[in-house]
């Protein structure tokens, strides 16, 4: 298995439960505030990013690594969303 596939797959794998188990809102979300929910949550990631760069998080759960995979998740989302809307 390619390194790609090696990191993906278990992400892949980790967004179909999570979106199982919020209901798909990522999807609500987006259908009823637009494309300005997808922005909000990548920004927030992407300032949790920065500040785990900063100081060790308190949360133990929440690496890097874990927020670069979030923010993997909500681009895969965001993908997903714009492809079946050309449908």
């Amino acid at each position: 298995m390619s390194d790609f596939k090696k990191i993906l797959y278990p992400i892949a794998e980790l967004l179909e439960k999570k979106n199982t188990d919020y209901g798909d809102s990522f999807k609500k979300l987006r259908d009823e505030y637009g494309p300005t929910s997808f922005y909000i949550r990548l920004t927030d990631k992407f300032n949790r990013l920065k500040q785990l760069d900063k100081a060790e998080a308190l949360v133990k759960d929440e690496s890097v690594i874990d927020t670069l995979k979030d923010m993997i998740g909500y681009v895969t989302l965001e993908i997903r969303y714009r492809e079946a809307q050309k449908k």
